[in-house]
């Protein structure tokens, strides 16, 4: 009995351990943890990194890109030749209302911007997903609104997640310590915000991870759409010119998305809402990218350098082809026909 009562002390204590050190390492970057000084992660910490780089940079930008990964491609040199505005991308992994208006603070704190070019993702308004935590411990938390402010959650059992009891964490947090202390950390984007990487594949990933948790209970949540006000809201008072689009989804996603009748909903409801707020919203989401093969994808959400370099020159450029919906501005004036037309297209690709 001692016997076995020492062996399961023993495992706990390891599992333990072995637990304390892959969150000492945050090898996903899931918690913005960095006990180890580690230059770079599995997942990197984009928040703090470009937190810093626009707190500490002699660098006066004029053009700002804001978003999710979906938007890191985005080349700011290439918007640099067609405004001949200095061009930094803020992009940062997955996020939300909260996260684009600390930045927006941040940015106006820091910098004199004429431009900011904001792109949204479909998920954006679902109140049911919860904040990322990494801009709980970013130094972006002091940009929060107070009611985003109010929601983190600090207890013990927040530090706990099930993708890091397995031994691929364990194996990762070790590679990356490897990496850092004795190799060669991987540089993960450019000096002025770009993604390194985001090559195309010919066959494109489906990200089912959205269907299972960031479209999953979808409902449209208040505060979320109060901070996008807010974000309109700065600028107007900044005289800073905002431009907003919806980012694009491939073929598969997108029918997967209309194939769910709550989903499909939303999808028609989402564009409504961002045309009240922002009054002009240029619209890539729509079946128009079904036209759009290879090499226009990394998955079925995040858009490659060359579909990038493409909305680009359709937002900044106006490059756009005559009938084409893709990029297609919307505004109060041609929201309901466009909305009406778009129901019909989505009915004919169901059927």
């Amino acid at each position: 009995m001692k016997y076995l009562l020492k062996l399961f002390t023993f495992i706990i204590v390891v599992a333990i351990s072995f637990y304390a050190f892959i969150l000492s390492v945050d090898p996903y970057d899931k918690y913005g943890l960095n006990l180890w000084k580690l230059k770079t992660k599995a997942v990197n910490s984009y928040r703090d990194n470009k937190f810093h780089q626009i707190d500490n940079t002699q660098i006066k930008y004029d053009l700002f890109i804001l978003g999710s990964s979906r938007v890191q491609a985005f080349d700011p040199e290439l918007i640099e030749i067609d405004t001949g505005l200095k061009t930094f991308n803020y992009g940062v992994n997955n996020s939300k209302p909260e996260d684009l208006l600390a930045i927006t603070k941040h940015i106006i704190a820091k910098q004199t911007p004429k431009i900011i070019f904001l792109q949204l993702d479909f998920y954006n308004l679902n109140k049911h997903i919860p904040m990322d935590g990494r801009l709980k411990v970013s130094p972006l938390r002091e940009y929060l609104d107070d009611t985003a402010k109010n929601t983190i959650d600090t207890n013990l059992f927040y530090y706990f997640t099930n993708s890091y009891t397995t031994l691929t964490s364990l194996k990762d947090g070790v590679k990356l310590l490897y990496k850092n202390k004795l190799g060669n950390p991987e540089i993960t984007h450019k000096k002025n915000g770009m993604k390194i990487g985001y090559e195309a594949e010919e066959k494109p990933n489906l990200a089912e991870g959205y269907f299972k948790s960031e479209y999953k209970t979808y409902e449209f949540g208040e505060d979320r759409i109060n901070y996008f006000k807010q974000i309109k809201q700065l600028c107007n008072e900044n005289n800073i010119e905002l431009k907003v689009s919806i980012s694009p989804m491939n073929e598969e996603h997108l029918i997967r998305l209309f194939s769910d009748s709550n989903l499909n909903e939303k999808f028609f409801l989402f564009k409504q809402k961002v045309v009240d707020i922002f009054e002009e919203v240029y619209d890539f989401n729509n079946p128009s990218t079904f036209q759009y093969k290879f090499p226009y994808w990394s998955d079925s959400v995040h858009p490659s350098i060359e579909l990038s370099k493409l909305m680009s020159s359709i937002i900044f450029d106006k490059k756009q082809k005559n009938g084409d919906d893709f990029g297609k501005l919307l505004n109060q004036s041609n929201i309901g026909e466009y909305l009406e037309d778009l129901k019909s297209k989505t009915n004919h690709w169901l059927h």
